[in-house]
């Protein structure tokens, strides 16, 4: 059954979270034209919706309305001289990319996997392959069209309003629908990429490869095996990722294929899942085995490098439908000694399923609930299950008392108190969003839940 509102049909469907942990029935809107924006209903609570691939439920909210933005997905405007591109809010990093290396240029700042939308990134200011050096998404915004009903349309930039441009990139779409963005794109310094992994023994050997490896490479990132036994527990390899020089490595147009499908439905296909502490041992003897060639070093292409997940999202579906945890925190350099302690010393008492660990430098200033700051960034998988919610809840502890900060957009279940004691820019936000919309119009199960 579908409602006529707003100058577009709205149907009844159910969402959930690409992590599995949120499901919901609400309102889906998909607008596909302009005039949508004309409309000035200020009574529903609402919120914009991508591809739908955050692992916090970010884009819907029980009974409340999804605002599809699928059909906004052009470039709209191209500043050669500048090599600046203005896109609407819905067009995929994979679309922009062909458009983009035509021209020869890319963004440096991409998550791993091409469906993700320009909206999504700019509302979670998500980062790349190398923080440290280039920063997180709104590093290459250089402004917005933003549409609030109560506000009407509103042009942010670091000069325009720049206070709303802030609180809206990392702002998890609660200050309105983003419409169009100006983003600041690199030239391509070659077509193809030279990826070099290093073996290390010990976790803290991998990290201090990995400070050096950033400091240096274009792209930079550690995987760890969590599931190894004894004494080789956290071993693993530095990957290191450098734009290719010398023969061949010409910039070229890359057109590439489109980029595979990914849901959050999708992921959760397969009813059983297929990872437990045991499997996980095979999974990563697998991954092992995979990166013989880039031990030796082996060359790639700039699209296999910006989307990785493209070539292992099969990896999502072996969690089944009950989904799995995301535990992303970023801590001050000196503290991962001690939290890598504490995650030993359990998994020693109590084995745990980590599937995948993967680390990378971080650099910046913290300001309000972006995920950025100096330090070591780490990302630990786990199948959900009965006692999946203990480990999550004895990480938010380490975290809190480590002074770190867990990544919002990344954990379906984090609790208000821990975003609480480890963002001090929580109530500030909450100020400025409360100031600029009162009735708090832009709501999703994240804001509900964290009190946004």
């Amino acid at each position: 059954m579908q409602e006529m509102s707003g100058g577009a049909p709205r149907s009844r469907s159910d969402f959930v979270s690409f992590d599995g942990g949120t499901r919901s029935p609400a309102l889906l809107q998909q607008p596909d034209r302009y005039r949508y924006w004309d409309r000035h209903d200020v009574q529903s609570p609402r919120i914009s919706r991508g591809a739908g691939l955050s692992y916090a439920a970010a884009s819907f909210l029980g009974d409340g309305l999804s605002v599809a933005h699928a059909s906004f997905d052009r470039v709209t405007g191209f500043d050669e001289q500048q090599a600046v591109v203005e896109v609407e809010a819905g067009i995929t990093l994979g679309a922009l990319h062909r458009f983009l290396s035509q021209k020869g240029l890319y963004l440096p700042v991409q998550p791993g996997h091409g469906r993700i939308t320009v909206g999504g990134c700019i509302a979670a200011d998500v980062h790349g392959k190398n923080q440290a050096r280039d920063g997180t998404f709104i590093d290459q915004v250089k402004a917005l069209t933003l549409f609030h009903p109560r506000h009407g349309v509103l042009e942010l930039s670091r000069e325009q309003d720049p206070a709303l441009f802030r609180l809206t990139c990392g702002g998890y779409g609660l200050t309105g629908h983003i419409l169009k963005a100006r983003l600041c794109a690199k030239p391509i310094p070659s077509n193809s990429i030279d990826l070099k992994a290093s073996a290390f023994t010990r976790f803290e050997e991998g990290l201090a490869s990995l400070v050096h490896a950033a400091a240096h490479a274009d792209f930079a990132y550690s995987w760890h095996d969590m599931a190894a036994a004894g004494k080789h527990l956290g071993a693993g390899y530095v990957f290191e990722a450098r734009f290719a020089t010398g023969s061949g490595s010409d910039p070229v147009i890359e057109e590439g294929p489109e980029p595979p499908h990914l849901s959050a439905e999708g992921r959760s296909a397969w009813r059983l899942p297929l990872l437990n502490s045991f499997s996980a041992r095979g999974l990563n003897l697998v991954y092992r085995f995979q990166q013989r060639a880039a031990l030796r070093g082996k060359r790639i292409t700039l699209l296999d490098a910006l989307f990785p997940v493209h070539r292992a999202q099969g990896y999502f579906r072996l969690f089944g439908s009950r989904g799995f945890h995301e535990y992303q925190v970023l801590l001050p350099s000196d503290a991962m000694h001690e939290y890598l302690r504490a995650i030993e010393a359990r998994i020693r008492r109590r084995p745990l399923a980590i599937t995948l660990a993967s680390a990378k430098v971080f650099a910046g200033t913290r300001e309000s609930l972006r995920f950025t700051g100096d330090g070591i960034c780490l990302a630990l998988n786990l199948p959900r299950s009965e006692s999946s919610l203990d480990v999550m809840a004895f990480l938010d502890e380490r975290v809190v008392a480590l002074r770190g900060v867990p990544n919002i957009i990344k954990d379906s279940r984090l609790p208000r108190a821990v975003v609480d004691a480890c963002y001090p820019g929580a109530d500030g936000f909450r100020s400025a969003l409360r100031a600029f919309d009162p009735q708090r119009l832009f709501r999703s199960e994240l804001s509900e839940r964290l009190g946004l």
